[in-house]
């Protein structure tokens, strides 16, 4: 008894009091999103009963056509390698659509990819069932989705250089009167995996203590430049880093008396670096041979070339040189293979922002003469040991006569 109480007042916590049959959906009244780019359909919902375990089946529906555009059932899986909830895609049309949200988490966002100005205010019902409770079947208010055009600056990525800063801009129709709150979300690489980057919600609510707090800031590296009171989101980026080039996902979420809207919007960062010698070095294998190795990091990947001691130039693509690409870390490897000259070797690698030049002394011989030096030296004890015994026995036998 105590269990069912404590669930009940948990349910009314969390939902701010029971809707019919103890359900709540949330989604927001129209999505604006930009010709070519991906979008997201919001869909939060909670039921009440605790602890549910069973099938939970998602629907999207086209509301003019009342056409099924995108259906699937999260099951409990007993797969002997994959024990946990997973989704059984019933219906895709043209493949466009992936669950974002996680059922069990009471989120039944998905995605559309590649928005058409096809889809512009085209009116999408989310429908959420439980398989133990059919007659439970809950919907969404109506969703509106609206295509911005494509325009020729969003087809150029962003650039900055490492360690610089940089300007991500998010622009969206300035919110009316009697606003709620604001909630600026930018997010990276793929809506899909939820990798949120910036949070921040700014509320106009007189009785509220905290006006703009900054709910996620990763590590505290992005800064609210634009005013979202004038329709303007966009984030200044500190410190770029070579592993920040990605796509950048903007979602505004504005409240106010008459409902949620929400835009999005996609900026395509490309971090560049300058080409920068990381490590120069001689390696001496007996079985393969003397080589020696130089390590370059650069945005885009450096070219490199080396100069012997007698000056002359030997591009990376020669007999005597290798050269690999290792671009999780953005960096080249390049190997001057079996270098038969004593002296100074020097290693240049260039890219269009930059070109570094780094260099080594390297000494080699005749392998046969080399060999016979070590074995000279690996003989100088043993004669020591001899001369010192036919001395000692020299003066033996003069000692003895």
């Amino acid at each position: 008894m105590l269990a069912i109480l404590l669930c009940a007042f948990t349910q009314v916590i969390c939902t701010g009091g029971l809707s019919k049959h103890g359900w709540t959906m949330e989604s927001p009244d129209r999505v604006t999103g930009r010709e070519g780019k991906p979008a997201v359909l919001f869909c939060k919902f909670t039921h009440p009963h605790c602890g549910y375990k069973g099938n939970i089946t998602l629907t999207w529906k086209e509301k003019g056509r009342n056409m099924v555009l995108f259906s699937c059932t999260n099951y409990l899986s007993l797969n002997s390698q994959i024990i946990g909830f997973e989704n059984l895609i019933h219906q895709n049309v043209d493949k466009r659509y992936r669950v974002m949200g996680n059922l069990r988490e009471n989120d039944a966002s998905i995605i559309i990819n590649q928005l058409t100005l096809r889809d512009n205010y085209q009116q999408y019902i989310c429908l959420v069932d439980l398989k133990d409770y059919s007659n439970e079947t809950s919907q969404s208010s109506i969703q509106t989705i609206l295509v911005v055009a494509a325009d020729e600056k969003n087809m150029w990525p962003v650039s900055g250089k490492k360690r610089d800063s940089v300007t991500l801009s998010c622009t969206f129709n300035p919110p009316d009167l009697y606003l709620t709150s604001i909630t600026v979300l930018w997010m990276k690489e793929n809506p899909h995996k939820e990798s949120t980057v910036f949070n921040h919600t700014r509320s106009f609510d007189p009785g509220s203590y905290y006006t703009d707090p900054i709910i996620v800031n990763e590590d505290n590296r992005f800064e609210l430049i634009g005013n979202p009171t004038q329709g303007n989101a966009s984030i200044r980026m500190r410190d770029l880093q070579l592993n920040d080039s990605s796509d950048y996902f903007c979602h505004v979420h504005v409240k106010n008396g008459g409902g949620e809207n929400v835009t999005q919007d996609v900026v395509k960062l490309q971090v560049v670096a300058p080409a920068t010698i990381l490590e120069l070095s001689a390696v001496n294998d007996n079985i393969s041979g003397d080589t020696i190795m130089c390590r370059v990091e650069g945005e885009p990947p450096a070219n490199i070339t080396w100069i012997d001691p007698e000056n002359n130039t030997l591009p990376e693509d020669s007999n005597s040189a290798t050269v690999t690409r290792v671009p999780d870390k953005h960096q080249t490897v390049g190997e001057f293979l079996n270098p038969t000259l004593r002296g100074t070797y020097s290693c240049v690698a260039v890219n269009e922002h930059g070109r570094d030049v780094c260099q080594i002394h390297f000494s080699t011989v005749d392998a046969i003469y080399s060999n016979f030096i070590v074995g000279m030296l690996c003989l100088i004890p043993l004669v020591k040991f001899l001369l010192l015994l036919i001395t000692g026995i020299i003066l033996f036998i003069k000692i003895k006569d």
